[in-house]
C-alpha cells in the first residue's frame, strides 16, 4: 500500500481495533489509545464489540476494526451493525477472509501434530465454506460493502469506504477475501 493510502487510513485521529494477525509495520500504531489488540486471555469475537465502544468514547475519531472472518462471526455481526445504525456509529470493518478458522486449524496441529487431521489435511469444523457475502450483511443495516478479492483493489476500497465512513457518517465493511 502506498505511503500516501497508508496516510489516509490511518490518520492521527485512527482507532484500530484489531482481532486479526495485523502486521503492525503495515499499520503502526500512532500514538496512546490508537491501537486495541487482543490481550491474551480474551475470547473470540471481541473485536467488532470493542471498535463500538471506542467509537462511542472518542466520536470525532475514526475507528476501524480488522477482523478475521471467524471473529466476525462470533461478533454476533447482525446486533453489531444494528448497534452502529441504531446509534449513530459510522465506523469501518475489515474482514480478513481466508474462508476458515485458522487458530482451530492451528490448535489441532499444535496438540496433535501426527493426528488424523494433520495426516489427512481435513480439520473438521475449522472451515467456513462456503464463505458468506460478508458485504452484503452491512448493506441490511444502509452500510455500504464492499468486496475486494485483488491486492490491487485495496487501496480504492480503503479510501471509498473511509469516504463513507468520514463524510457521509455510515458504517463499512471491506470483504478482503484472502487465499490460503
Amino acid at each position: 500500500m502506498g505511503v500516501e493510502v497508508h496516510r489516509e487510513v490511518l490518520g492521527p485521529d485512527t482507532i484500530v481495533v484489531n482481532e486479526y494477525p495485523l502486521d503492525l509495520r503495515h499499520a503502526p500504531a500512532r500514538g496512546p489509545g490508537s491501537y486495541f489488540g487482543a490481550a491474551h486471555s480474551g475470547g473470540l469475537g471481541w473485536g467488532f464489540g470493542a471498535a463500538l465502544g471506542a467509537k462511542l468514547a472518542a466520536p470525532d475519531r475514526t475507528v476501524i476494526a480488522t477482523l478475521g472472518d471467524g471473529s466476525y462471526l462470533f461478533g454476533v455481526p447482525s446486533a453489531c451493525h444494528q448497534a452502529a445504525r441504531m446509534h449513530g456509529l459510522p465506523l469501518l470493518v475489515v474482514v480478513f477472509n481466508n474462508g476458515a478458522w485458522e487458530e482451530v486449524r492451528k490448535g489441532t496441529t499444535n496438540v496433535h501434530p501426527q493426528g488424523w487431521a494433520a495426516a489427512t489435511g481435513h480439520y473438521p469444523f475449522a472451515t467456513l465454506e462456503p464463505s458468506p457475502r460478508f458485504e452484503e450483511i452491512v448493506r441490511a443495516f444502509d452500510g455500504h460493502g464492499e468486496r475486494v478479492e485483488s491486492p490491487d483493489e485495496l487501496p480504492r476500497a480503503l479510501r471509498r469506504a473511509l469516504r463513507v465512513v468520514r463524510r457521509e457518517r455510515r458504517q463499512a465493511l471491506l470483504n478482503v477475501v484472502c487465499r490460503r
